[in-house]
C-alpha cells in the first residue's frame, strides 16, 4: 500500500508550515515537533516518530523531536554516542544506512536498550539517516511502534518525505547563527 493522494496533499502542506516556521526563525525543537506530529497524523498506523540531530562532533544523537514518545525515553537516549551496535539510530547513523528492528525484544542491536524501550512499550522501531545537501549525515529519523511490524511501502514513501523536509530545516537553521540561542 502507498500513500494516498490526500495523505500526500497533507504532507505538502506540511512542507509549506514547516518552510513558513523556518523563514519566522521559529526553534528548531519547535519545527521539528510539528514535522514529525505531522507524520506521525498521516502514517495512520500508531506510529510514534522522533528525530535526533548529530552534534557538532559527529559522534553523538541529541534529541531533536519526539512529541509522542514518553518525555523520560527521550531524556534517556538524549546525547547517545553512536556505534555499530545502539539501538536503531546510533547504529544508522554510525552506518549512515537505514536500520529496520523489527523486533526490539529479539534484536542483538537493541541488546543494551531493550529494557528501556521495551519499558515504555516500543516494540519496533526503525531508523533512517537524514542528510544533507552535501551527503553527510544530520541526525537521522525513527518510527517506532508498539508492536512488531516492518516497514510498508507507504512508511518508506513518508519517511523519504520527511527526512528532506528535516534536512531542509536543519540545514536552514544551522545557516542562521542568530537562531541558534533559540533552538532546543
Amino acid at each position: 500500500m502507498t500513500l494516498s493522494a490526500d495523505d500526500r496533499q497533507d504532507m505538502a502542506r506540511a512542507r509549506e508550515r514547516i518552510t513558513e516556521m523556518i523563514d519566522s526563525g521559529a526553534p528548531l525543537h519547535e519545527t521539528l515537533d510539528e514535522l514529525v506530529r505531522t507524520v506521525e497524523n498521516i502514517a495512520h498506523s500508531g506510529m510514534l516518530a522522533s528525530i535526533l540531530i548529530l552534534d557538532e562532533s559527529g559522534r553523538h544523537l541529541l534529541h531533536g523531536a519526539g512529541p509522542s514518545l514518553p518525555e523520560a525515553y527521550n531524556a534517556a537516549i538524549d546525547g547517545i554516542e553512536i556505534g555499530p551496535a545502539v539501538g536503531s539510530c546510533g547504529t544508522a547513523a554510525y552506518h549512515n544506512t537505514i536500520v529496520a528492528v523489527f523486533d526490539i525484544a529479539n534484536n542483538p542491536l537493541w541488546a543494551n536498550f531493550k529494557n528501556l524501550a521495551l519499558q515504555y512499550g516500543l516494540r519496533a522501531c526503525w531508523s533512517t539517516p537524514i542528510h544533507g545537501s552535501d551527503g553527510k549525515v544530520l541526525g537521522t529519523f525513527a518510527n517506532y511502534y508498539r508492536f512488531v511490524r516492518d516497514p510498508s511501502p507507504a512508511d518508506r514513501e513518508l519517511t523519504d518525505m520527511i527526512t528532506h523536509t528535516a534536512a531542509m530545516a536543519i540545514e536552514r537553521h544551522r545557516e542562521a547563527p542568530s537562531r541558534s540561542a533559540t533552538a532546543g
